[in-house]
């Protein structure tokens, strides 16, 4: 059991906040405006790379990101469940929550991972330089440690805003540190290989939220000093652009589990 897990402890948490999307309003949007939303997504078992060893995998997703006068709340809550060829069954509950200023420099967080009778806690904040210089976030859970995050590190949304950005630009690879702080770890590298513009029915639609252009998107995650070739793991995003995702797949290296939205709907904006 402990091997199995151990393929969806540390990219389970990065890939569901790396995918993390916001949106703000549902009119016309400008580059790289985002609207509140609360969305549900099922999981699925997706391409599996070692043959025989997983044979199912089930459960669901729930997303809520509300934009407040002096920032974003997100939440993530979700349920995995994974069948092994032998018939054994595992379930990991993950729930997160973060606060990030709306000018991207502090960024508070928390996160809860379950696995059989296993619980395990994070929690701390961050904070980025005036200017994107250097910053710092510090831990409480599991234990008190800071850590040093190089300048123009980004936060979840900062980084959802920075990818849009890019893809409206055309750009076809882009690359950036980012850090969430989900699993206890350090900043990463996350580079973006960002597919061909699709028009607003292609990739289907849930109502006006998802009846939007996107884009196919490829994220690798490397540790942030790492020459290593091959990623740690990987997340493919059908990623529109109001910040939706409408589709997801984590690539957890031993097997993959595809994210299909299954309801979505608008949060009322603050009036500030």
């Amino acid at each position: 059991m402990n091997g199995i897990a151990s393929q969806a402890r540390g990219p389970a948490f990065r890939g569901f906040v790396a995918v993390l999307t916001i949106l703000a309003g549902t009119g016309p949007l400008g580059a790289a405006e985002l609207a509140s939303h609360r969305a549900i997504y099922s999981l699925a078992l997706g391409p599996v790379q070692v043959p025989g060893a997983f044979v199912e995998v089930g459960g669901a997703m729930k997303m809520e990101l509300e934009k407040t006068c002096e920032g974003w709340i997100m939440g993530q809550d979700m349920t995995m469940n994974v069948v092994t060829a032998q018939g054994q069954r595992i379930e990991q509950n993950l729930h997160f929550t973060a606060w990030e200023s709306l000018d991207g420099r502090a960024y508070r967080f928390a996160a809860r991972r379950k696995t059989g009778d296993k619980t395990e806690s994070v929690r701390g904040r961050a904070s980025i330089g005036a200017g994107g210089g250097p910053g710092e976030a510090a831990f409480k859970l599991p234990e008190a440690r800071t850590l040093s995050l190089p300048g123009e590190t980004l936060f979840p949304v900062g980084h959802t805003r920075w990818l849009i950005d890019r893809a409206m630009a055309g750009e076809r690879r882009a690359s950036r540190i980012v850090f969430d702080g989900a699993d206890g770890q350090g900043p990463e590298r996350a580079v973006a290989f960002i597919g061909r513009r699709k028009e607003p029915g292609e990739g289907g639609a849930l109502g006006p939220l998802t009846d939007r252009p996107g884009w196919n998107v490829r994220l690798a995650f490397f540790p942030q000093d790492s020459r290593a070739a091959a990623p740690e793991y990987e997340i493919e995003i059908h990623q529109l652009d109001n910040g939706v995702a409408t589709r997801m797949v984590l690539d957890f290296k031993a097997f993959s589990v595809v994210l299909t939205l299954e309801k979505i709907e608008a949060m009322t904006p603050p009036s500030c």
